[in-house]
């Protein structure tokens, strides 16, 4: 894929699904600075859950990030993301810029209070990383596919049916194991709309291309890296 059109599809898969939250860079990473969270909201008078006020999100360190993108790929962690095909690029290679601790090599023995200026680019290079693989596997053993199963291509590399239950199944199957929960109308038609998109930019290989850029922008988001 030429650099100059993966810029353009991450941008893309970013800004089309505007229900996902912000970049790691921009929430909360580190502890409460000792003073009580406010009280939930609660239930409102609607029934309905409200939003919480805690607003105590952490960031997911090296091995808990390589963990939860091996489970929700269903890959072995040593697959999730390699720097010249040898060194892990969470536990090995950004494992400071992770959240992590490097006692040994730099004296590092507790993590940063606050995610790097380059945090959230080491996400994206591992979220890209991990879906790229996936997709490829999925692709290539279109049998033993995990995430995208059952979805055809037409003669142009598009999506053959996204009215189909295999297209509704694959968004679903990718926000319930990546979020542990169904998407929503607005994000089921968000990535429809994504797709259409791809197809506008001259893409060889639209239909792939979109099955790596959904799994990117949901793997990506801060509902996956924080918890």
């Amino acid at each position: 894929m030429r650099p100059d059109f993966l810029r353009v599809l991450l941008l893309s898969s970013a800004c089309v699904l505007s229900a996902c939250p912000s970049s790691p860079s921009s929430s909360p990473s580190g502890p409460d600075a000792g003073t009580p969270p406010p009280v939930d909201a609660g239930t409102g008078s609607n029934g309905d859950v409200a939003r919480s006020s805690r607003n105590n999100l952490r960031f997911k360190n090296p091995e808990q990030l390589t963990a939860h993108f091996a489970a929700a790929l269903s890959l072995p962690p040593d697959q999730v993301c390699n720097e010249l095909g040898k060194y892990a690029c969470t536990t090995n290679v950004h494992n400071v810029v992770l959240n992590g601790v490097d006692p040994y090599v730099v004296g590092l023995f507790e993590p940063l209070k606050v995610t790097g200026a380059t945090t959230p680019n080491v996400i994206d290079r591992v979220a890209l990383a991990a879906c790229a693989r996936r997709v490829s596997l999925d692709v290539t053993t279109p049998g033993e596919a995990v995430l995208f199963k059952g979805l055809e291509l037409d003669a142009q590399g598009r999506l053959a049916n996204r009215e189909g239950a295999p297209f509704h199944d694959a968004i679903t199957s990718l926000y319930q194991r990546t979020l542990l929960r169904d998407p929503t109308e607005a994000e089921v038609g968000a990535l429809s709309q994504l797709a259409t998109q791809i197809e506008s930019m001259g893409s060889q290989t639209p239909g792939r291309d979109w099955m790596t850029a959904s799994c990117f922008a949901v793997l990506s988001s801060s509902e996956s890296i924080f918890f």
